[in-house]
């Protein structure tokens, strides 16, 4: 949706704002689109690419970089994503 906002695919000058760290797919997405910053609430241990598993946007070998902030709102996020996953587990009946 930005990148049809802003009427280019290039997002530089952007923040991105995810309560979980994001995958190894969205941080490739993100290194293509040149966004600026991500700034992510909650690590994921299980499949993060930013911090927890993989390093993705602090490879030097890659043309774009990335400023990388965490922990910011953390409790919040933490809450809502127990409340999300609970209640997609519920449902699958």
């Amino acid at each position: 949706e930005a990148s049809q906002k802003l009427s280019r695919w290039r997002l530089s000058g952007t923040t991105l704002l995810v309560t979980l760290e994001p995958c190894i797919m969205c941080a490739g997405a993100i290194i293509l689109s040149r966004i600026d910053c991500v700034v992510f609430a909650t690590a994921d241990p299980k499949g993060g690419a930013v911090r927890s598993l993989y390093q993705i946007l602090e490879d030097t070998r890659l043309n774009h970089r990335v400023e990388v902030r965490e922990g910011i709102g953390q409790e919040s996020a933490q809450l809502l994503l127990r409340h999300f996953f609970r209640a997609r587990r519920h449902n699958k009946d």
